[in-house]
């Protein structure tokens, strides 16, 4: 074991320390520790580096971990829907990457401009995930409202667009 362990150990020590002063704190984090199955020391280190890691990214842009909260759900969701029967699922996800794909263009058009609003994107963040999330269904929302009236009938599909949902 090198220095690295060493001083890891160290940390454990003392963030067990402070969590066995606070019992208001410590009994949430052991029992959200012990269903994720990791030191709940590891569980409150890993939080006080995520938490601030992904405020600053949000408020700095945030480019990269914007595109992870629209792609890491969804491509999982996407290819369970894809292998599952039925295709009640494969429709919402196509209906996401559709509404997505649009949000990215729109995004890259007008984004630089829309950037100096605060917190644009922890907006744009919350809107992909109601997009996405299944209990909201956003992106059939966006398409019933938005894609459907104005884009299928520019495209000349207003016989399939007159098609029950």
């Amino acid at each position: 074991p090198g220095a690295g362990s060493n001083l890891l150990e160290v940390v454990k020590e003392k963030v067990g320390g402070i969590l066995s002063k606070y019992p208001q704190i410590d009994e949430p984090v052991t029992k959200a520790a012990s269903q994720l199955k990791i030191d709940k020391e590891f569980l409150v280190i890993g939080a006080a580096v995520a938490v601030p890691v992904v405020i600053f990214s949000l408020m700095s842009g945030a480019n990269l971990l914007l595109d992870l909260i629209a792609f890491v759900y969804p491509v999982y969701a996407s290819i369970k829907a894809i292998e599952s029967e039925g295709t009640d699922d494969d429709t919402m996800w196509l209906t996401y990457w559709l509404v997505f794909a649009l949000f990215k263009i729109l995004d890259g058009s007008v984004g630089f401009i829309l950037q100096y609003i605060p917190f644009f994107s922890l907006l744009k963040a919350g809107f992909l995930v109601w997009c996405f999330y299944p209990k909201t269904q956003g992106a059939k929302i966006v398409y019933q409202s938005v894609i459907k009236p104005y884009v299928v009938p520019a495209m000349g599909l207003q016989e399939a667009a007159k098609k029950e949902d």
